[in-house]
């Protein structure tokens, strides 16, 4: 793997977010604790920091406006970056540097967003000098570009924070790599990466059914004593809440683990 560039890496808070995306969907397929355990220290500094907690905001609404008029378009880019003016370019870098020391062999390749997220970090992170004009101004007509012929996606997510600040991405990437999912653990993915609570309480609700239905199926043939601990777990699910909160990524987890071990059983 090629050397990564810290100072380089830290100006760019999309490259960083993308990193902790994947560092999610790797938790979730391969139920990697140590990995579940760096994406909650990421939920939690981003909550309590305002630079990454604004600068999470200006990435999303960027990746996710839909603007055909170009007057508008340029008007919405000045108002994302005035929410960020009010930090210099030293505070940014140190707020971003807090979510890159543990995952430094995280952050490489290509993706998707990465050319728009290169250009979204020289805005907020270029001094305006004579020599930095032309660059600023190429990053910006990317971005204008990119807002002027973006399309409304069909499950267009917004906005997670602070409900949840798990980042919409493009989970079709990552079908090929992970084919041995079920449809099932497919929609669990992706109600993790997606924003929308609604989704994610239907997709929490699904697993409990499915669950359920696992469990009185075992109940039909179990012995005596696994039909006591049986019942004690449907009592459980029975009088789960279902509710979305801090704790969904770490409930919706020990669902899929209860699930998959009822399955295999």
């Amino acid at each position: 793997m090629a050397k990564i560039d810290i100072t380089k890496t830290v100006k760019n808070f999309g490259k960083i977010k993308n990193a902790y995306n994947e560092i999610l969907v790797e938790s979730v397929v391969t139920k990697n604790n140590d990995k579940k355990g760096l994406f909650k220290n990421y939920v939690k500094t981003v909550k309590e920091n305002e630079i990454l907690k604004n600068q999470f905001l200006v990435y999303n609404l960027i990746e996710n406006k839909v603007e055909p008029n170009e007057t508008k378009a340029k008007t919405f880019i000045d108002e994302c970056l005035n929410v960020l003016s009010k930090y210099n370019t030293s505070e940014i870098l140190k707020a971003n540097k807090t979510l890159v020391e543990n995952i430094v062999w995280e952050i490489d390749g290509d993706y998707d967003k990465k050319e728009l997220h290169e250009n979204i970090s020289i805005l907020i992170c270029t001094s305006k000098t004579p020599k930095t004009i032309d660059a600023i101004v190429e990053a910006k007509t990317y971005v204008l570009n990119y807002i002027t012929n973006n399309v409304l996606k069909e499950n267009n997510e917004g906005y997670g924070l602070p409900n949840s600040v798990v980042s919409k991405i493009m989970v079709e990437k990552y079908n090929d790599k992970y084919s041995q999912l079920d449809e099932s653990e497919k929609n669990v993915l992706k109600a993790l990466i997606d924003s929308d609570d609604d989704k994610k309480k239907e997709v929490y609700s699904n697993a409990i059914s499915e669950c359920l239905t696992l469990i009185n199926e075992k109940l039909k043939e179990s012995d005596i004593e696994t039909k006591e601990k049986l019942l004690m777990v449907k009592e459980r699910l029975l009088n789960d809440e279902q509710v979305v909160n801090e704790d969904y990524f770490k409930n919706i987890s020990r669902l899929i683990d209860l699930r998959s071990s009822l399955k295999n059983k």
